[in-house]
């Protein structure tokens, strides 16, 4: 019996079928690990972004908190100093110190130190080049630069904590104290604390003062302790007087005064701080060198918040630059503020330029940042689904989109290059409500 085979023709054929099928499956394959990837790379923007904005909405919330209203006696402009960075920095077109409410140390014929605002705000000049046009230190015209002022912005141990200076004496003594609550925020030894008389009453009723030794010192290192283990004010004016009286001449029981941590030093150490607060600027950046990751477009930047180190030495009055969100295109802040013809109403403004101190504490509700954010990296499978040349995206919400900013098509191009299309763009909001601003 002969056994008959295949013919070369069929096994052709059976080869032929196999590899298309190899093909298709190969194909798929790739798709498969392509989405997979992309996903991948979106959630882990969308990880970034939540542990970033989040420490941004705090900063917002926490906006004037521990801010003096007033000052016991006028700062010696030389001792109470802000950011000094000098011109263009941190981005092109815009300086840190041009948010100071105290001079910097190279100023000359300067200004005396005024009450901090609890938020100061600006934007990139217009003239400026895009970040897609050129390199490093640069944020895209017209991104807006966010400064939150608070005691608890910076990222230390000690900030967060605060005691109670408690009165203690008599009528030759005063052996003033800080309370102790046996918790987390209670202060400890070599922390910088500054001191606020939050009652203050007589012919000139005000909240909120900045209590100081003298011109040149309104901060102390924590060190002398009493025979109870309280740590005790280096000098008599951080302690309550024990003989405050109202305008009708009745003692004030009441006087309260609250010590809060700004920083921590060593044992021993002199240094001191440059303002009774601590100080966080937002912005969009991108850096130099290799530090942006390959996947962003080449037109975005990071969002950074970049804290002011407060010390007269160790590079006092430069930046601490932490960054929070990668790929981020643009960023702009929308403030709801009271009317100030009506308490009843808010209004909404994007520039707090002509606002004092004093106007941002008691009109401010709400402040609202929105950033242009790429989501996952470049997809070449992929175009970005738009329905009108003239407002692809806006970055802002329905409730106020000329307060914000709308990118035509053209400006898609001009700031994130021909193949902007292919990146996925979102719009990240971020809402704070600083209820601290009057308490």
């Amino acid at each position: 019996m002969v056994t008959k085979g295949y013919t070369l023709i069929e096994l052709v054929i059976v080869m032929a079928v196999f590899l298309i099928l190899l093909m298709i499956s190969a194909s798929a394959f790739e798709n498969v690990i392509k989405i997979s990837t992309n996903s991948t790379k979106s959630a882990q923007s969308q990880m970034e972004g939540i542990v970033g904005l989040e420490i941004l909405r705090k900063d917002l919330n926490a906006a004037g908190y521990g801010l003096p209203w007033k000052f016991q006696t006028t700062p010696d402009p030389v001792k109470y100093l802000e950011a000094d960075l000098g011109a263009d920095k941190p981005v092109k077109g815009l300086s840190a110190d041009d948010f100071n409410d105290a001079p910097a140390n190279s100023s000359a014929g300067i200004p005396l130190p005024g009450i901090p605002r609890a938020v100061a705000h600006g934007t990139v000049p217009a003239t400026q080049d895009p970040i897609y046009k050129r390199t490093g230190m640069n944020s895209n015209p017209g991104s807006d630069y966010l400064v939150i002022k608070s005691v608890v912005t910076a990222f230390n141990n000690s900030v967060g904590k605060w005691g109670y200076v408690v009165y203690s004496g008599n009528q030759t003594t005063n052996n003033s104290y800080i309370a102790k609550s046996n918790s987390a925020e209670d202060l400890a030894a070599n922390e910088v604390v500054v001191t606020q008389t939050n009652m203050f009453s007589g012919v000139s009723p005000a909240l909120h003062v900045l209590a100081m030794q003298d011109s040149a010192h309104f901060s102390y290192r924590l060190g002398i302790k009493d025979t109870a283990g309280h740590f005790v004010p280096v000098h008599s004016n951080y302690k309550p007087s024990g003989s405050l009286v109202d305008r009708y001449g009745a003692r004030i029981n009441n006087e309260e005064m609250i010590a809060y941590a700004i920083n921590n030093v060593s044992s021993g150490s002199t240094e001191t701080i440059r303002m009774p607060f601590n100080r966080a600027d937002y912005f969009v950046m991108r850096p130099t060198g290799t530090s942006m990751p390959s996947r962003c477009n080449p037109g975005t930047g990071i969002l950074y918040k970049a804290v002011v180190i407060n010390s007269m030495t160790a590079g006092g009055g430069g930046f601490t630059l932490y960054p929070l969100l990668d790929c981020v295109g643009d960023m702009q802040v929308i403030f709801d503020m009271q009317d100030p013809t009506d308490a009843n109403k808010t209004m909404t403004v994007d520039t707090l330029a002509t606002l004092t101190a004093g106007d941002i504490r008691t009109r401010l509700k709400a402040i609202r940042v929105y950033l242009l954010v790429q989501e996952g990296g470049k997809d070449n499978s992929y175009s970005y689904l738009y329905t009108n040349s003239n407002n692809v995206i806006t970055v802002s919400d329905d409730r106020t989109p000329s307060l914000g900013r709308t990118f035509k098509e053209s400006d898609m191009e001009n700031y994130f290059g021909n193949e902007w299309r292919k990146y996925r763009w979102k719009v990240y909001t971020v809402v704070g409500q600083p209820y601290n601003l009057l308490y």
